[in-house]
């Protein structure tokens, strides 16, 4: 008997600002780097969210407090238009007063916020900012422009989820392509976002391309980032159908993004508190 596709039903809103990986991949992403902190990051991270705080309890922050702070709306994301080959800050990263001006710019300035900012309050929305957008920028569709980084583009759903297996009745659902790539490939994987931590554990941050891939620069990941959204666009049936064929593809790409994402996020906050010198040079 088929296992059952996912019933989720998203809120979101068809802009280029949607929300990024959902609440599971930016738990992921974070305790992946927690995992691997250098000692003065991890002090740092305890001295600023208090003792056995995990970043993943605060990796959806940026989230919560962005209808209080729409000047950070943009932040989230960054408009590569489908066909460019490249991050162009000047044409990719407008200012916004606004809505701020890309994930990109944010991330530079995160660099030396972290440890730099006058304040310990300052200095820990920073790195709840940094756990949150070093995900968003390996979130593939956000780094496209076209529609609306793909929340303009409804796919039907027809996975077999692998989680389920013998014990879920099948279920076609629709959502928009933005939302499949924020939280429904997640979701049909794992009953929960730790089983996918032990996933990548056992699996992708094993394999050889894992290795020495943390380093890099905000600009290096957005175009690394976009290269994957256009594969993973490719991909797209015309019928627009996103099945098990499309699923297996997809998956692999998944784990990646995911694990880059942890991988960097460490790497960013070691680097940002191996040293109290400021500004950050």
């Amino acid at each position: 008997m088929p296992g059952r596709t996912l019933i989720l039903i998203l809120g979101l809103c068809a802009s280029g600002a949607a929300w990024g990986w959902g609440q599971e991949g930016h738990s992921i992403v974070a305790e992946i780097a927690q995992r691997r902190l250098a000692p003065a990051a991890a002090a740092m991270v305890e001295r600023l969210l208090g003792k056995g705080h995990s970043l993943a309890s605060e990796s959806s922050w940026a989230d919560d407090i962005r209808d209080e702070r729409p000047d950070t709306a943009h932040w989230h994301f960054v408009d590569i238009p489908l066909r460019a080959k490249r991050y162009d800050a000047r044409l990719d990263c407008k200012p916004n007063p606004a809505r701020g001006d890309c994930v990109v710019a944010e991330l530079e300035r995160l660099e030396n916020e972290l440890r730099c900012a006058p304040s310990d309050a300052q200095k820990r929305d920073a790195l709840r900012y940094a756990v949150h957008f070093v995900a968003d920028v390996h979130q593939p569709l956000h780094t496209v422009r076209d529609r609306h980084g793909g929340n303009g583009i409804e796919v039907e759903v027809r996975i077999d989820e692998p989680k389920c297996r013998r014990r879920c009745r099948p279920t076609d659902f629709r959502t928009n392509f933005h939302a499949l790539w924020d939280e429904t490939l997640i979701s049909a994987t794992v009953w929960s976002w730790g089983a996918y931590v032990r996933r990548l554990e056992h699996g992708w941050l094993r394999s050889p391309e894992a290795r020495g891939v943390d380093g890099g620069t905000p600009a290096q990941w957005a175009t690394e980032t976009h290269a994957a959204a256009q594969e993973v666009w490719r991909m797209l049936p015309a019928d627009r159908v996103v099945d098990d064929a499309y699923y297996a593809k997809a998956l692999p790409i998944l784990d990646r993004q995911l694990g880059l994402a942890g991988l960097r996020l460490a790497r960013f906050l070691d680097d940002a508190y191996a040293s109290s010198a400021c500004p950050r040079k």
